[in-house]
């Protein structure tokens, strides 16, 4: 009879699980990395997206900030939040709701921007299906202004162009300003450069022109220098944060690595014992791995409650935290013996050890993709926990069938 309830809360617990999972959107902020990231067409994200990668690509809906680091960033996509990020190359061809605020070698503004584009680079370029609803302040190289800004352009540019309408003023410090057929400045237009402005035939200013001369010791090549220093930072800023991102991923491989070594060193004997249920009732695994992953905590924080099981819960909190980590090193050690078609039965440490290597490799790798990664890394969790559990009541004499 307990055999019978145990097994159908262990099933009610496994579907109770995987409802949650699938049902109940995620309550912090969405972070994703890996090397190619695509946000496809037809998803989207109501929160703030944070982006770590080297190919970035949002294609679908975000309704929150976007906060991405690459090497190149494509927003395809309408963002109803604001942008902030670091590439080599950012292109905006989808609607954004708020602010640009970016750091690249090259940025392309193909779309609507509801609010300011603030942006450090060698060249910006606001092309003719471009807008700026607000203002845009640059720190460029080059900055070329095809499309219509709402309100004004303040900044520094070593070369600037504007061939569209400002809604309001130009404040700019250049090298060179010129004003195409279809600049249309409504307020006015005040740069400081050493050079006069070159003004097309249908260019015009409704407010006052003040050229200001720099001092003759002055150089007036600041903004081509703060581009190219925004261009070095922003490549900096990448490749450190795609170093790190490495670097963290191999500490975390290794210190995974180490832990198993001891494991299969201290409960090899044990190893093929732990595999069978995992072979013989997975589905049993789960369940009583989705258990033991539910209500121990809520164990843990009755004992807290009551001040003489305070010990008691510190116990229970460090035994579930190291049995949820060394349940997803188990999997990883069953998921390598698994590929390298090894017996089971082998408990000889060499073998193990390669096994758990490729395992934990494997896993790691399908933990970068979004979602897929996180179902997969609770599943081992799950799945491992149950093992353990089924091992434990067969030692005990219990019948686990």
């Amino acid at each position: 009879m307990f055999a019978k309830a145990g097994r159908f809360l262990a099933l009610l617990a496994a579907v109770l699980t995987i409802i949650i999972l699938l049902t109940v959107p995620a309550a912090a902020a969405d972070i994703r990395q890996g090397q190619t990231l695509v946000i496809p067409a037809e998803e989207v994200v109501n929160d703030d997206l944070y982006l770590f990668g080297s190919g970035i690509t949002i294609d679908g809906t975000v309704n929150g900030d976007v906060i991405a680091f690459g090497d190149h960033i494509a927003v395809n996509g309408p963002v109803n939040g604001n942008i902030n990020g670091a590439a080599n190359y950012i292109v905006i061809k989808g609607k954004v709701g708020d602010s640009v605020r970016a750091a690249a070698s090259t940025i392309d503004v193909d779309s609507n921007i509801g609010g300011d584009l603030v942006a450090a680079a060698s060249l910006i370029n606001i092309l003719p299906d471009g807008a700026v609803g607000r203002d845009v302040l640059p720190a460029a190289g080059t900055v070329n202004i095809d499309g219509p800004v709402g309100k004004d352009i303040r900044g520094s540019a070593g070369d600037l162009v504007i061939d569209s309408s400002v809604g309001g003023n130009v404040y700019i410090e250049c090298n060179t300003l010129q004003l195409g057929p279809s600049a249309g400045i409504s307020g006015d237009l005040i740069y400081k450069s050493e050079k006069d402005a070159v003004q097309a035939d249908g260019a015009r200013v409704n407010g006052k022109i003040d050229h200001i001369v720099p001092p003759p010791p002055e150089s007036s090549t600041t903004g081509k220098a703060a581009g190219r220093m925004a261009g070095w930072a922003a490549s900096a800023i990448v490749i450190f944060i795609v170093i790190l991102l490495i670097i963290i991923a191999l500490f975390k491989y290794i210190a995974a690595l180490l832990t198993g070594i001891i494991f299969i060193l201290l409960a090899r004997k044990y190893i093929p014992g732990l595999i069978v249920p995992l072979k013989s009732k997975p589905w049993p695994c789960l369940g009583y791995g989705a258990l033991f992953f539910l209500l121990v905590p809520i164990a843990i924080f009755i004992a807290f409650l009551l001040v003489i099981g305070i010990p008691l819960g510190l116990i229970g909190l460090a035994v579930y935290i190291l049995a949820i980590y060394l349940a997803s090193i188990f999997i990883a050690l069953f998921l390598g013996k698994w590929m390298l078609r090894q017996s089971t039965d082998i408990t000889a440490v060499g073998p193990n050890i390669g096994a758990l290597a490729l395992g934990l490799l494997v896993l790691y790798i399908v933990s970068i993709i979004p979602l897929i990664g996180c179902l997969c890394d609770l599943a081992a969790i799950l799945f491992g926990l149950g093992a353990f559990i089924l091992f434990i009541r067969s030692k005990a004499g219990c019948n686990a069938a």
